[in-house]
């Protein structure tokens, strides 16, 4: 005789409630370190360029936009990374996010502002480019130094040779102050003052004759004759 053995029942502990947990890889996440990357380069690419205008205003705008790129690459590479970079690597990261971030705004700035600054955006321009590369290198994690002697290094090179040249040449034809640039200044100094008419300069002429006093109507000079006296001795007669 056989006896069926009942299986053990194991009470199953209630399952907790688990908070979700942050997605690295969603869409507000990717949008918000690019967006800080993006906006730190643009406000250093308009600090950079408007900087004699106004050195302490565009200084500020520089230093925010660095501040900007920099909570930027904290944002994708320690936040939104799967592996988070040692101390060495960090602190290296950190400077090189901040010299790329000058070299994006060289040539951004540079280029948008060429007709405004012609001769001071011909060498931001390839310089920066420059910039921006040797960066990247430095920055990336599947960077070499030997890449800065690749191929493709020296056509950065030549790149931002061609540039130079080419930038220096066209500003030899534009003039600098061609347009006007101030972003909001109210106060401009009127054109007309350095235009003043020729002949102000010239005393005016009187018309010919007016130096000479200015003549009777004929006969005037000669005083009004009396009036006739009546006739008879200056008395009328009356019939009485």
């Amino acid at each position: 005789m056989t006896t069926a053995l009942k299986p053990e029942l194991r009470a199953t502990p209630p399952s907790r409630h688990r908070r979700p947990t942050f997605d690295k890889k969603s869409l507000p996440a990717r949008y918000s370190g690019q967006m800080l990357y993006f906006m730190g380069a643009a406000l250093i690419a308009g600090a950079v360029v408007h900087y004699p205008i106004n050195p302490s205003l565009y200084a500020i705008i520089c230093v925010v936009g660095a501040f900007v790129f920099l909570l930027g690459t904290i944002v994708n590479e320690f936040v939104l990374s799967d592996e988070r970079p040692a101390l060495g690597q960090a602190v290296s990261l950190v400077a090189f996010s901040l010299l790329l971030s000058f070299g994006v705004g060289l040539v951004g700035g540079g280029i948008q502002h060429f007709e405004q600054f012609p001769e001071r955006s011909a060498w931001m321009t390839p310089i920066g480019l420059l910039m921006s590369y040797v960066a990247f290198v430095a920055k990336d994690s599947k960077g070499r130094w030997r890449h800065l002697v690749s191929p493709f290094a020296a056509v950065v090179v030549v790149i931002a040779a061609l540039t130079w040249l080419g930038m220096t040449a066209l500003a030899g034809t534009i003039s600098s102050d061609g347009h006007s640039h101030d972003h909001g200044s109210t106060t401009q100094t009127p054109a007309e003052s350095d235009q003043a008419p020729a002949e102000q300069g010239q005393p005016t002429r009187a018309p010919a004759g007016q130096n000479n006093p200015p003549k009777a109507p004929a006969g005037q000079n000669n005083p009004p004759k009396a009036p006739a006296a009546p006739e008879g001795g200056g008395h009328s007669s009356h019939s009485h």
